[in-house]
């Protein structure tokens, strides 16, 4: 059956605080209907999360959903940074990591390759999910140097987004046997399936759990008419609240009524389309 990955955002009250209720009750929401949470990456706001709160989000989601389904990012910009937060990670009972390659400084393809062998050779009893975003990271990560990373002991998958998500055919013939290969463009679930992906990493699927559940088992059934319907309503709702974090969190705030602020400098969203977007809440909840 196609997996559905949520990137769960992580809610903030209006001073800046985590809302620990809220992150607990979206995680809640998501048990029946997601196959696993990528927490704290992009759609997370990693960048403005502190070490402690990132573990205490990867904590409270392992406590809730089982640690197995817990996909925790570990990205930095320096391999010391990722060893430390890894390693407390791991005494959390979490062994899924997903880490992003270098960003900000460019790098070349020797030390790509470490970034990684540096978490797999520390943690040889993770399993690792290699993070590509090109427009996130400022640099690309071809397939072939992918195909070097992914040789790695260790490397379980890979998560694409942006425009590497858009050239899947030629990153999935870089996989090794058994190594899962996840889309961040969750709008294209049919097709990433049809190219032989796992699945999607959805951020939307955090708002609309339970229509992203019915399009994968459609899926899974052969069920050709019922998913394509289905399929309608995903990418009306991807485009609807997929194209920035805070249309998102938008949705969500519409869904529980919690404020669901951003801690970021992310656009603001106009009144009109939130109204659009809390009708779209109500419509499929």
């Amino acid at each position: 059956m196609p997996q559905i990955i949520s990137a769960v955002p992580v809610p903030f009250t209006r001073d800046g605080s985590v809302d620990v209720a809220e992150y607990e009750a979206a995680l809640r929401s998501l048990s029946d209907h997601a196959d696993g949470v990528l927490i704290a990456g992009t759609t997370g706001e990693f960048p403005a999360l502190d070490d402690s709160e990132r573990l205490d989000v990867f904590r409270r989601a392992a406590a809730l959903l089982g640690p197995e389904r817990v996909i925790a990012h570990v990205g930095h910009a320096s391999s010391r940074q990722v060893l430390r937060l890894a390693d407390a990670t791991a005494a959390e009972g979490i062994s899924r990591f997903a880490l992003l390659s270098p960003y900000y400084l460019p790098s070349d393809a020797d030390g790509v390759v470490g970034f990684f062998r540096a978490l797999t050779e520390a943690h040889p009893e993770a399993a690792v999910y290699a993070y590509v975003f090109p427009e996130r990271t400022g640099m690309e990560v071809p397939p072939v140097l992918l195909r070097e990373v992914m040789r790695l002991p260790g490397m379980a998958g890979v998560k694409l987004s942006g425009g590497a998500a858009a050239r899947l055919p030629e990153y999935a013939a870089a996989l090794g046997d058994g190594q899962e290969l996840f889309s961040g463009d969750d709008g294209r679930l049919p097709w990433v399936v049809d190219q032989g992906g796992t699945g999607v990493v959805s951020g939307v699927s955090s708002a609309f759990p339970q229509t992203f559940a019915a399009l994968a088992r459609a899926l899974a059934e052969g069920d050709t008419g019922r998913a394509r319907a289905v399929q309608e309503d995903v990418a009306r709702l991807v485009e609807l609240t997929g194209p920035s974090v805070s249309r998102l969190k938008a949705a969500l705030a519409a869904r529980t009524g919690g404020e669901w602020a951003c801690r970021m400098p992310l656009p603001s969203v106009a009144d009109d389309l939130r109204a659009e977007i809390a009708g779209a809440v109500a419509q499929f909840r």
